[in-house]
């Protein structure tokens, strides 16, 4: 069975996250695809070998011959399409985060259940076997009593003119864009957090740079770190410290890109190379066995409504309201 996909937009993240992996890995064919403008969805077709435009969203999730649908829409998007494509019938992959905040996420995660589809975030780091590796150093208990736990995710996008990350009617900001990486980690490699704290730069509304206190069980005290305002560098990754040793992760969340764990402990120092398979390869070989074989889904609804849920404590936390959705 080949997977028929039909894509809403022709974002950039559409080629490396679906248009690369697709063309390497059998059993996936993008078939369509529609943008809000025609002639963009007519160039990106022609450019990427895609068979078929449409002209609205609405006739790529309503074409029977689209099995599933992905969904890279702006984020206070993410919450309608979803919706919209399980209704029709569609598996969906909507590009994180999953939704605009915790409430969208969770009915979401209820239809999807009912439905018996495969909706996934595509949160493409989760699929990499790194993150498997990560978890299984940290449960080994070779670190000890680990005390303190620091992921982050900064780079700087200071177009605020015309990237949708600075505006907040789209779900933009630092933390929904950046920040969703660093905030999954931690609950894959400890569980669920209390937000004790957090502090938020507001720029007209949008959080540019967020640094957030996370309490986990067993007293690891965790932090969460996530910058998109200009003049800054860029900044991936995570430090877990422990009373045997420390871990140290470089680019946890792109490890195919010079990724790069070092364990150090009494008997020494390890290094260990991430992957170089890319982590959108492994999250559509995934998304494809959970439609045909019903495989494991990593980043179902209930995850990424979980996620969501840490996300919008930490707006609050640091005087924001959670994003809002928004409707077509």
């Amino acid at each position: 069975m080949s997977l028929s996909v039909g894509v809403l937009g022709a974002a950039r993240i559409v080629k490396s996250a679906l248009l690369e992996p697709a063309a390497t890995l059998d059993g996936v064919e993008v078939i369509a695809v529609a943008a809000r403008d025609t002639g963009r969805a007519v160039a990106f077709a022609a450019e990427h070998g895609i068979p078929r435009v449409l002209d609205s969203y609405d006739a790529v999730v309503d074409d029977p011959a689209v099995d599933a649908v992905y969904v890279p829409t702006p984020a206070a998007l993410h919450g309608h399409w979803t919706r919209r494509a399980i209704e029709a019938g569609k598996h969906v992959l909507c590009e994180k985060p999953f939704t605009a905040n915790a409430d969208e996420a969770a009915a979401i995660a209820e239809l999807a259940e009912s439905s018996g589809l495969v909706v996934m975030e595509a949160l493409h780091s989760r699929y990499h076997p790194m993150w498997a590796r990560m978890s299984e150093l940290i449960d080994s208990g070779v670190l000890g009593r680990i005390g303190t736990a620091r992921a982050e995710f900064s780079t700087p996008h200071a177009d605020t003119a015309t990237d949708i990350r600075w505006q907040p009617d789209l779900g933009g900001g630092a933390l929904m864009d950046l920040g969703v990486y660093p905030v999954r980690l931690l609950r894959h490699l400890f569980g669920e957090p209390e937000v004790t704290g957090a502090q938020i730069r507001d720029v007209d509304g949008v959080d540019g740079a967020v640094t957030a206190r996370l309490a986990f069980a067993g007293g690891v005290s965790g932090e969460v770190v996530a910058i998109m305002e200009g003049g800054g560098g860029y900044a991936a990754d995570l430090r877990v410290s422990g009373s045997a040793g420390t871990l140290y992760v470089r680019m946890p969340y792109h490890p195919y890109l010079y990724g790069e764990l070092t364990l150090t402990t009494d008997s020494g120092v390890v290094v260990e190379q991430g992957d170089p398979r890319t982590t959108y390869s492994f999250q559509l070989e995934a998304f494809r066995d959970a439609v045909t074989d019903g495989a494991p889904n990593l980043t179902d609804a209930r995850e990424a409504t979980a996620t969501m849920r840490v996300i919008d404590a930490v707006y609050r936390a640091g005087g924001l309201r959670p994003r809002a959705p928004l409707t077509p």
